[in-house]
């Protein structure tokens, strides 16, 4: 199966709801980043297609393959030590238990390990940003480029649309800010296109997220 995802969660037994959901928000800028740069590669893993790395308290060894076909690494999580971290010191307590849980996976399982550690130190180095162009467009019958482009943090997905003319930029603003998970923003955006007098961002089914009146701004 090729492998598509790499999430971490916490033990949904033994952290309450609402705990678990926040802990998953703010930890998929992380996660996002290592799973761009993994599908690429197109790699096939046996018997399974994503790994969800699990903190719990009291991790047991080996790597199950789970449900959905989702090998399931599990790592200790230190709730105290988390809650006393301000959100600068979150990306490497999120990096430390991905790595840790990674590395267990490897020890059962073949994956791309070494692209896997690459693709953090990246992170690292890019200041912990995780941000991105997901399409440009150039519409030469008036004379435009448009770029989507995106930015995931802790906190919140945002959108952004950015419109070009002869290389000066004649839009730039935020068009969608969502929760930080791909189930939420994903499908809300797929292409911008020219709509007679406007550029419209479409959704994967073709309907309008949001449409810039070019005669507002040329």
């Amino acid at each position: 199966m090729l492998l598509k995802d790499i999430s971490l969660y916490l033990n949904v037994d033994e952290y309450e709801r609402i705990y678990r959901s926040d802990f998953q928000f703010r930890s998929r800028y992380l996660c996002n980043f290592v799973r761009r740069r993994i599908t690429p590669l197109r790699f096939r893993a046996e018997g399974f297609g994503s790994i969800a790395v699990q903190g719990c308290r009291e991790p047991k060894e080996g790597c199950p393959i789970e449900g959905e076909k989702v090998a399931v690494p599990k790592v200790k999580f230190d709730r105290q030590q988390y809650e006393s971290l301000r959100p600068a010191e979150c990306h490497e307590f999120f990096i430390g238990m991905l790595l840790q849980g990674l590395e267990k996976c490897a020890h059962r399982h073949r994956i791309p390990l070494l692209e896997m550690k690459a693709a953090i130190d990246e992170f690292r180095v890019g200041g912990y940003r995780n941000e991105w162009t997901f399409k440009k467009r150039i519409f030469r019958p008036v004379g435009l480029k448009a770029s989507l482009n995106c930015s995931l943090d802790m906190e919140k997905f945002i959108l952004t649309l950015e419109v070009e003319r002869k290389g000066v930029v004649i839009y730039d603003a935020p068009i969608l800010e969502t929760k930080p998970d791909e189930l939420i923003f994903a499908s809300q955006f797929k292409d911008v296109v020219l709509d007679g007098q406007a550029l419209a961002v479409k959704d994967e089914f073709g309907m309008t997220t949001f449409s810039l009146d070019l005669g507002a701004v040329t």
